[in-house]
């Protein structure tokens, strides 16, 4: 069964996180560029939204018995197979995957006006991602 307490735990993490990134919708390109402290801070909040998100469908497919994923990309593709995120979210979150992976693996080789594009364009991803678990859980009695 699922823990619901610890998806709402991971949620509530999720919305701090966001918030933080909101803040930093309050700066122009350029000074989100000039100061270091608002680059690091874009990549690491990206870098575990993404994870947590990730963490989330993980707990979800292995207690509901979905299936084994084999890469972080799968646990999402196996949400949409059980209709719990669209196939245009799955797309969305199948990016924002590969862009974690270059975050954490190819960090020196980041262009940081794209995470800016990112924090200021594509946080609704996430969101849709919370709203559709949120439903998923009000939905499912566990």
């Amino acid at each position: 069964m699922i823990n619901r307490e610890k998806i709402e735990s991971l949620l509530g993490e999720l919305n701090s996180f966001l918030k933080s990134l909101e803040d930093l919708q309050n700066f122009s390109v350029e000074e989100y560029l000039k100061e270091k402290r608002n680059v690091y801070s874009g990549r690491y909040l990206l870098q575990v939204s993404i994870e947590t998100c990730i963490n989330i469908s993980n707990h979800i497919v292995s207690r509901m018995k979905f299936g084994l994923p084999k890469e972080y990309a799968d646990a999402f593709r196996l949400l949409n197979k059980n209709d719990i995120i669209s196939d245009e979210l799955l797309e969305k979150l199948i990016l924002m995957t590969r862009f974690r992976n270059r975050i954490v693996h190819l960090y020196w080789d980041i262009d940081d006006s794209y995470v800016y594009d990112i924090i200021n364009n594509n946080l609704k991803d996430v969101i849709e991602f919370k709203e559709s678990i949120k439903r998923y859980l009000k939905n499912n009695d566990f």
